[in-house]
């Protein structure tokens, strides 16, 4: 190109002077951001492109966009998020954007100059009628190193107040899905939100694109207040569905939880806070898993962190520990010897070898108090008795979560608790019965106030039916002479099945049992031969069952046949 004077070339350089200032304009955001501690490169300067973009405000009357560029382009990698904490205020009385007035607005965001997504104004998507004070909206970033950002205000319609935008904040955080509303004395709550969670048919749903799935293991915790009578609290994750018996005040799906096709997830009963993210990393085995013992019976267990066992911490009773084993062997190389030296007749208080009892016959299930656990591993250590090395790591679990305590000599004491265990090589059903027992054997360890309780029942049982039972515990070789052994297994056979098959268990499966020996038939009632069964024993255990479901569902919302809060069932 030529020009005919110098005049006319200073015209076109004045002309260009603005546009190339844009271009380059790159100037310190006066707005925060913030990294996560353990990620290089994910706090660090950024920069505002444009003049308007320094202070992060968005006025209709300049509607103008933010954008911005980091120092250094941030390499994060996956399970990794962009918050934005911003606020509305209308440009009308008070700055507040009033609830119940549309905004004629959108608020878009750009990542890398493509990748674009929508920004909530309020909560409505959530189903939730609050207009919040602020917003802390977190995307997933993608794979790709985060360069430049964009944020843009476009009018939607002729309705509507005007508002302007306010960007506070910028940070990177580890992923997650769902949201949480702050409650805020001083005014409206504070919403911290994620894309994919929605409002549809009464329940929420995250329904997360595989490009934006979680690398590894996930976990959900939600929050409840008050819900409807009535309505049932669940969790649908694909063909799996989750029922809470009572409303929960909190719940935890743990990794293992959550088939391999999840999504959708719907979650019904209109949670305060809902957070989907990566599960933590609990070291094994001295960390237990918290969790409930219907989600125990039902976990995936290839999710297992060691494949011979997996360690659970009642969530409702946390200072009982849940076993679950992968076979019989596994759990009688755990606790065998424990069992007999606790509960076996001929066996109590001793230290049997390996060899004396290895064609002897356990436990399919196991229970187990701080004091009995004490007695066992103090026994050894007193007689450098050689425990096997699962019995080994069975004691420092117990010691990591104070159910065993060293004294100042280094001898084992009781500290608080107690353990129980059942293994997958039981069938369903025998699994659901075994933790059921089980269970109830850990909140009699734990809980006075239930122990005594079934020493009244104990106490007060018909004499027809105490013989009986204690004839039956004869034959399961337990030792007849342990007061607190007998209360004990008295009440855990009595809840280890719904009381309305008490009467068939007692009277029928367990009394035909004893009538197969002719010396030990002496113990029985008289038989209905038409029915085939002893009514008097099943009216009796009936009556004792129906007390003690009553008992355990004013105390915890528990019944006979059922220690979990969680029922995990097929999805409609």
């Amino acid at each position: 190109m030529y020009f005919k004077t110098l005049s006319e070339k200073l015209r076109i350089l004045i002309l260009l002077l603005p546009v190339l200032a844009s271009c380059s304009y790159k100037e310190p955001a006066a707005i925060p951001f913030y990294g996560i501690s353990d990620v290089p490169g994910s706090a660090q300067e950024f920069y505002a492109l444009s003049k308007e973009s320094v202070s992060g405000l968005i006025s209709p009357d300049k509607p103008k966009n933010l954008s911005y560029s980091l120092a250094v382009p941030a390499a994060i990698g996956g399970n990794s998020s962009l918050e934005l904490e911003y606020h509305f205020a209308g440009l009308g009385e008070g700055g507040m954007v009033p609830t119940g007035n549309p905004v004629s607005y959108q608020l878009v965001l750009e990542l890398n100059g493509n990748a674009a997504w929508e920004l909530p104004r309020d909560a409505s998507f959530l189903g939730i009628e609050t207009r919040p004070r602020r917003i802390r909206y977190s995307v997933p970033l993608p794979a790709e190193p985060l360069r430049t950002l964009g944020l843009r205000l476009e009018k939607t319609g002729t309705s509507g107040i005007d508002v302007q935008f306010q960007l506070d904040s910028l940070g990177i955080i580890k992923r997650w899905y769902g949201f949480t509303l702050e409650q805020d004395k001083s005014g409206p709550p504070v919403l911290k939100a994620t894309p994919f969670v929605f409002s549809r048919d009464n329940a929420l749903v995250i329904d997360i694109p595989v490009a934006f799935r979680f690398a590894g293991a996930i976990a959900l915790q939600a929050a409840f207040g008050d819900v409807p009578a009535g309505e049932k609290v669940f969790v649908q994750a694909g063909p799996v569905r989750y029922e809470w018996s009572v409303r929960p005040r909190e719940i935890t799906l743990p990794p293992g939880a959550f088939p391999l096709e999840t999504f959708p997830l719907g979650i019904s009963g209109a949670p305060l806070s809902l957070v989907l993210d990566a599960a933590p990393v609990r070291p094994f085995p001295l960390e237990p898993a918290p969790a409930d013992p219907g989600l125990i019976l039902g976990i995936n267990q290839e999710a297992w962190r060691d494949r011979r066992f997996e360690v659970f911490r009642w969530e409702r009773f946390p200072s009982i520990l849940i076993f679950d084993t992968a076979d019989y062997a596994i759990q009688d190389r755990l606790l065998k010897r424990l069992a007999f030296f606790t509960e076996k007749a001929g066996f109590r208080g001793r230290l049997a070898p390996d060899e004396e009892i290895a064609e002897l016959h356990g436990w399919n299930a196991h229970d187990y108090r701080a004091e009995d656990l004490a007695h066992f591993f103090e026994a050894a250590r007193a007689q450098n008795f050689p425990l096997l090395s699962e019995e080994r790591e069975l004691g420092a679990i117990l010691e990591a979560a104070g159910i065993l305590v060293r004294t100042g000599a280094g001898a084992y004491a009781a500290g608080q608790g107690a353990i129980i265990s059942i293994s997958r090589e039981s069938a369903d059903y025998l699994r659901s019965m075994f933790m059921a027992h089980e269970g109830f054997h850990g909140i009699f360890f734990i809980d006075e106030e239930f122990r005594a309780f079934s020493s009244r029942r104990w106490e007060t049982l018909p004499r027809l039916a105490k013989n009986f039972i204690l004839s039956y515990f004869d034959y399961q070789h337990y030792d007849l002479k342990d007061q607190y052994l007998m209360v004990n297994e008295f009440m855990a056979h009595i809840l280890q099945q719904p009381s309305s098959r008490a009467g068939v268990y007692f009277g029928e499966t367990l009394a035909g049992r004893i009538d197969e020996s002719s010396w030990r038939r002496t113990v029985l009632p008289p038989k209905d031969e038409a029915a085939g069964n002893w009514p008097e024993l099943a009216a009796a255990f009936t009556a004792e069952a129906n007390a003690f479901s009553s008992y355990v569902n004013r105390r915890w919302n528990l019944a006979a046949g059922r220690v979990w809060q969680v029922s995990v069932r097929k999805a409609p």
